[in-house]
């Protein structure tokens, strides 16, 4: 499964039966209350500094909480990744399932089914640490997981078809926002929670909880659009119908600034996840700091976008510049590669510069997608999306896995195990700033700016490619639209198959 990360604890055979449950029996204000001095060292992974900030508490409480849940389910490192693998592997290619769903069947029933497997999942996975057993909890992530995939779809594609031009970006920029809150207060709350109530399954049920909240809220939402249905006339409803339906040949002819998107997705969005999963011990190793710094410096890359993302969704709407953004966004994820992998420079410099590189790619590219694509085809649009980014995720994290091997394992030669890693990185930055190029370029060339537009200009720009947006819907209900279709609109959709079909396989490999 590669080198191990501060996400996989490294358990397997290393504590006897004893040990496992002399280390269930108690728990302290830092999570574990562990008697054996080695144990301690290799559990707590914030400890080595003394006494811990409230900050740096919060962010070591994930590694801690995962290593409670191994120690109480006696499972080993490969069920362990697995148990982490289910929702990401599903993730490859339910989002498509789901945007083509929610396309043809609109996002009401989208978004009632994904919520409803998402409490149902947390409820089984809640049940589960009473039943202290490993498949059902499996059983509960993976309903998690067909929930989780397809939410996100649903959320942007509501947002996408509401605010199809001024105020988008910063409506897009509210929901991540709230989404990365949402994560670090679940990350910093895990722990107490279970301190509070003296039981490890007290956070899965605060989790369900919040999940069966957010299925009622879903609830509300539903009956206050038929309630608007309600009050609108057969004429309206009928020509809104008729904009809205959806055909999956338009699959065919999305166009090519689109797929270039889908690019950047795969390799930018690959980049930041697999390096979120390492950047915590990469500063450890390669700048010598103990556990907390490490962890605190690590969490800087999360919080930056809290702040940065409304910002930039007001900055979207009022003066546009998506693709100078992109590519900005691509440049500072390169840069931090560098200063992080081959300087000496302060592991903070980097990993903020990093940030930036995350709060600006994912809204510049979704907002794009979301301007580009016409509104009833936009849900398999950004399925499409989210796909290829976990599709990234999935290939980069086993290429690192390989890379961390092959890097020095001497104990004092430690700064330099994540040399490969980090070059490769590096070239992945790269290629992902010239993709990003070649999308400014095609949007100033081919699309009158489109993207880069403010609000004002924008009208201008969409009123010159009315007709291009509109040409896919007329080819793909045509009786004839294979003649409309050429050889180069299928080769999108070729290669996409083909990388999730290399993400499976080197998934089931790892697990091997």
């Amino acid at each position: 499964m590669g080198a191990s990360t501060p996400d996989q604890p490294l358990l397997g055979g290393e504590f006897s039966h004893s040990t496992l449950e002399s280390l269930r029996n108690s728990f302290d204000d830092t999570g574990l209350t562990v008697e054996h001095g080695e144990a301690r060292r290799r559990l707590s992974s914030a400890s080595s500094s003394g006494e811990l900030t409230e900050f740096e508490r919060a962010w070591s409480q994930r590694q801690r909480g995962f290593q409670i849940l191994a120690l109480e389910l006696d499972i080993t490192n490969t069920q362990y990744g697995a148990l982490q693998s289910t929702v990401s592997a599903v993730n490859t290619v339910l989002p498509i399932l789901g945007g083509l769903f929610i396309d043809s069947f609109g996002t009401n029933s989208g978004s009632l089914i994904a919520t409803s497997l998402i409490m149902l999942g947390n409820l089984i996975i809640s049940l589960s640490t009473h039943m202290q057993s490993f498949s059902t909890m499996v059983a509960g992530r993976i309903l998690y997981g067909l929930g989780s995939g397809s939410i996100t779809v649903v959320q942007e594609t509501i947002l996408g078809s509401w605010f199809k031009g001024k105020g988008l970006a910063i409506t897009i920029a509210i929901q991540i926002t709230t989404s990365r809150i949402a994560s670090f207060l679940s990350m910093g709350t895990a722990i107490p929670i279970a301190n509070r109530f003296g039981f490890y399954g007290a956070a899965f049920w605060a989790n369900f909880v919040v999940c069966a909240l957010s299925f009622g809220i879903n609830l509300v939402y539903i009956g206050a659009m038929r309630r608007i249905r309600r009050n609108t006339s057969q004429n309206v409803l009928d020509r809104l119908r008729t904009k809205h339906k959806f055909n999956p040949r338009l699959v065919v002819f999305f166009f090519g600034i689109y797929w270039m998107i889908i690019v950047e997705s795969f390799t930018l969005g690959g980049g930041w996840n697999s390096f979120l999963h390492i950047n915590s011990e990469l500063v450890k190793l390669r700048f010598g700091v103990n556990d907390a710094i490490a962890a605190w410096s690590a969490s800087v890359s999360q919080l930056m976008p809290i702040f940065l993302v409304p910002f930039l969704g007001w900055f979207f709407d009022l003066y546009g510049k998506r693709t100078d953004m992109l590519v900005m966004s691509t440049s500072t994820f390169t840069i931090s590669m560098l200063l992080l992998g081959f300087t000496k420079a302060n592991p903070l410099i980097g990993l903020v510069v990093f940030s930036i590189s995350l709060a600006l790619g994912p809204l510049a590219e979704i907002t794009a997608i979301s301007l580009i694509l016409p509104s009833n085809s936009l849900g398999t649009g950004l399925g499409i999306y989210k796909s290829a980014m976990n599709t990234g995720s999935t290939i980069v994290d086993i290429v690192v896995g390989v890379l961390q091997d092959r890097g020095s394992r001497v104990l004092e030669d430690s700064e330099h195990s994540y040399d490969y890693v980090m070059a490769f990185f590096t070239a992945w930055g790269a290629v992902s700033t010239l993709v990003a190029g070649t999308i400014f370029l095609v949007d100033r060339f081919k699309w009158s700016s489109l993207l880069r537009s403010n609000a004002s200009d924008r009208k201008e720009a969409y009123h010159v490619v009315k007709a291009k947006i509109n040409r896919p819907m007329l080819y793909a209900t045509a009786t004839n639209w294979r003649d409309y279709a050429a050889p180069w609109n299928y080769i999108p959709l070729i290669i996409l198959g083909c990388l999730l079909v290399i993400s499976w396989v080197l998934f089931a490999v790892k697990l091997a």
